[in-house]
C-alpha cells in the first residue's frame, strides 16, 4: 500500500496536506466508525446533510450521512499503522482500486466542507421540498390519495390547491398529513 505524497496546494494541516483516505462503514454505523477512529487517535471526518423532514409537530431538521457509509480518514504518517483502522468497530474496510488505497485531495474534502456549511445555514423552509408548485398527495383522512398544488407552507402547515367536485379548493393541513407526488 502506498500513500500519496504532500502536495504544494494543500492545507496548512499536516494530515490534510497527505491528503484523506475512504473508509467504507458498516451499514448505518458511520457515526461508531467515526468515534472508534478517533478515539484511536486517528483524524476523521464524516460530512453531514441537514436534511428537512415532516414531522407531526411540523418540519424538523436531521443531520444524516452526506454519502451514506463512507467516511474520510486523514492519511496517517508512514509511523502510524493503517492495520487498526480494518478492525475497528463499525468501519466495513479502506476503500482500494486494486493494491492501492484509495486517496482524496485535501482540496475535495474543503470543497465538501464548504458544502456542507452552506446547507448547515440553510433554513428549514429553504430546505422543504414542500415548496409554492409542487405536487402533493394526502396520506391520512378521508379525503386521503387525492392531490394537489402546493400554494404556501411553513413549519407546520401546508395550504394546497386542489379539485373537489368540479371546483378549485384551497386545504390547509399539518405537513406530515402530504407526501410529494
Amino acid at each position: 500500500m502506498s500513500l500519496p505524497s504532500p502536495s504544494e496546494d494543500s492545507a496548512p494541516d499536516a494530515s490534510s496536506a497527505r491528503g484523506w483516505l475512504l473508509v467504507h462503514t458498516r451499514p448505518s454505523m458511520e457515526r461508531t466508525a467515526l468515534f472508534q477512529l478517533e478515539r484511536q487517535g486517528y483524524e476523521a471526518y464524516l460530512p453531514l446533510l441537514k436534511q428537512c423532514v415532516a414531522t407531526p409537530e411540523g418540519l424538523q431538521a436531521r443531520f444524516v450521512p452526506m454519502f451514506p457509509r463512507y467516511l474520510f480518514l486523514a492519511a496517517p504518517d508512514a509511523a502510524k499503522s493503517l492495520a487498526p483502522v480494518r478492525s475497528t468497530r463499525g468501519v466495513s474496510q479502506l476503500v482500494r482500486f486494486g493494491d492501492e488505497v484509495s486517496c482524496v485531495s485535501a482540496t475535495v474534502v474543503e470543497q465538501v466542507r464548504g458544502a456542507e456549511a452552506i446547507r448547515r445555514e440553510a433554513d428549514l423552509e429553504g430546505l422543504s421540498p414542500l415548496k409554492p408548485g409542487a405536487r402533493v398527495r394526502l396520506r391520512a383522512g378521508s379525503l386521503k390519495g387525492l392531490e394537489g398544488l402546493v400554494v404556501a407552507s411553513g413549519a407546520r402547515r401546508v395550504s394546497f390547491l386542489m379539485h373537489l367536485l368540479g371546483r378549485e379548493k384551497t386545504l390547509t393541513v399539518e405537513v406530515s398529513d402530504v407526501e410529494l407526488v
